[in-house]
């Protein structure tokens, strides 16, 4: 079973999210992980809107990154 965004975002650190989005070359790659950087902050500040957008935006994302 696929874990998902908000099961990956808990697991790591906004560290781990920023050096991932930096250190990828594919351009949908580097935006999912940039994705899961903006649902880290919004989970964080317990932001239930900025987290539903981001959540949509990372699992649209997710899905093309495995396609």
């Amino acid at each position: 079973m696929a874990s998902s965004v908000n099961d990956i975002v808990s697991s790591m650190s906004m560290q781990d999210l920023e050096r991932l989005s930096k250190k990828q070359t594919d351009n949908i790659k580097k935006y999912y992980y940039n994705a899961l950087k903006h649902l880290s902050k919004a989970i964080s500040q317990k932001d239930k809107v900025n987290t539903a957008i981001w959540t949509h935006i990372a699992n649209e994302l997710k899905r093309l990154v495995k396609t």
